[in-house]
């Protein structure tokens, strides 16, 4: 009994090795054509001068940030002014009953922003 368990794995296991084969290998990429490096250069130069379509928001549908009406400068000089102010930083959690007092609300200091 047991001699007839080894020849039947042996006539499966002959059976199964003269059925594998192995794959060809063609490769991973197949090229469809031969260009020169002057057209791929153009065709990658042309493809990055377009809009990416895979960008952050891009199918978002939300507007882009319209440009400022102020110039630079003018924020600038808006900007010292306010760091200069006297009352820049108050808030009415430092007072009685959470109220700034009159003297400070609308007395902003004039700075010169030229400084």
């Amino acid at each position: 009994m047991k001699k007839f368990q080894i020849a039947q794995s042996a006539i499966l296991a002959l059976m199964f090795a003269s059925t594998a084969q192995a794959e060809v290998y063609d490769g991973v990429l197949q090229s469809s054509g031969v260009r020169s490096r002057t057209e791929v250069d153009a065709e990658a130069a042309a493809v990055a001068q377009k809009e990416d379509p895979y960008r952050e928001a891009a199918s978002s549908r939300v507007i882009a940030p319209l440009g400022y009406s102020k110039s630079r400068d003018t924020v600038n000089a808006e900007a010292v002014k306010e760091a200069h102010s006297a009352n820049q930083n108050l808030t009415g959690k430092a007072y009685y009953r959470d109220a700034i007092p009159s003297q400070y609300v609308n007395q902003p200091r004039q700075v010169n922003a030229a400084k």
